[in-house]
């Protein structure tokens, strides 16, 4: 491991270093290195961060929208939703809860349902508006699901929009993506065995980042992620990372809290008993949680690790928000930060 400066980087920057690891590369910010040479504690986001979901959750939304509208006796319903989509959502802010963005995506195609007369898939998600135009208009609004509704009524006729009031499928859409993602484990994730989708869940596809063996000792070590408890219990059991982090120090959609709340570390630092803590995540929303926490008057510093979204963009929003790391992933981050201690 060799620590080097790179001059490209420095102009654009002017704040940040760069140590290069076998692992990847992480910029520190000159002004956080001193916090970050004393944290006691560290606090990960899970899906992006420990986590790779790509072939998991981020195939989810398709297959969920492939068999929602299926039983809604829609057609030719493949390719509704991709992982592009996805990510325009999470880029848009304000969806941390999947089923929160399942049913942004849902209630589009509605309005566009009844505006073209047409219940055939592949023929309505080229029809405006699209995906990525809808999301940047929920973006402009400031991201989330109430947002989204906003924007479709801006969108919609007085016809659409009592469409889009009328539709209550939340509960089934719910379902259908929990089956889809657990499978057979439904019963160890949700506690209940899985009516719809048959065989193998998505969650086995799962794959770990994290190589638990760069964990600094002597750290605390915490998880405060958008997953239900029951999935991040299950996830960290099939990434081996259960001995790192064990129930009472989890903070999930279960504690009925959400990101960007500041809240969500609030509890994840109480928890984990940590005094100078370090969050690590992989959207613009974590970073704003992070945010929104310093401005309770707490100490807190944030990694942002680009192997969540697929922007090649997504770090020069990190830096321009003068995020105090940003990694190529969190082993890279981690390689840095034992440099620092």
């Amino acid at each position: 491991m060799k620590l080097v400066v790179d001059d490209r980087i420095s102009k654009v920057t002017g704040d940040y270093k760069i140590i290069e690891t076998e692992a990847g590369e992480t910029l520190i910010h000159h002004d956080s290195a001193k916090y970050l040479s004393s944290i006691d504690g560290i606090i990960f986001d899970v899906d992006g961060v420990l986590i790779d979901v790509r072939e998991s959750i981020q195939l989810a939304h398709g297959r969920v929208a492939e068999i929602y509208f299926g039983m809604l006796g829609w057609t030719d319903c493949e390719g509704m939703i991709t992982p592009e989509d996805v990510d325009a959502f999470k880029l848009a802010r304000g969806f941390n809860s999947d089923w929160d963005l399942a049913t942004a995506w849902v209630l589009l195609y509605l309005l566009k349902s009844v505006r073209y007369s047409s219940t055939k898939g592949s023929e309505l998600r080229s029809k405006p508006p699209i995906i990525m135009d809808f999301t940047e208009c929920v973006a402009k609004l400031g991201g989330g699901l109430e947002n989204a509704r906003k924007a479709l009524q801006k969108l919609a006729s007085q016809e659409e929009w009592d469409v889009l009031s009328a539709w209550s499928d939340r509960q089934l859409l719910e379902k259908v993506f929990q089956e889809t993602y657990s499978g057979d484990l439904c019963p160890e994730v949700y506690g209940y065995k899985a009516t719809i989708v048959e065989g193998l869940g998505l969650i086995h596809r799962d794959r770990c980042i994290l190589n638990k063996q760069l964990v600094p000792n002597g750290l605390k070590l915490g998880i405060a992620t958008g997953r239900t408890l029951g999935e991040t219990i299950t996830g960290l059991r099939l990434m081996g990372l259960s001995d790192l982090f064990p129930p009472a120090v989890l903070v999930t959609e279960d504690d009925h809290l959400w990101k960007p709340n500041p809240e969500v570390l609030r509890l994840a630092v109480e928890r984990t008993s940590c005094r100078l803590p370090m969050y690590v995540g992989d959207t613009p929303d974590d970073l704003a949680t992070v945010r929104n926490y310093k401005d309770l008057g707490y100490e807190i510093a944030f990694c942002a690790v680009l192997t969540g979204l697929n922007d090649p963009n997504l770090h020069k929003v990190f830096i321009s928000q003068r995020a105090d790391m940003v990694a190529d992933n969190v082993n890279a981050a981690l390689l840095a930060l034992s440099m620092l201690l």
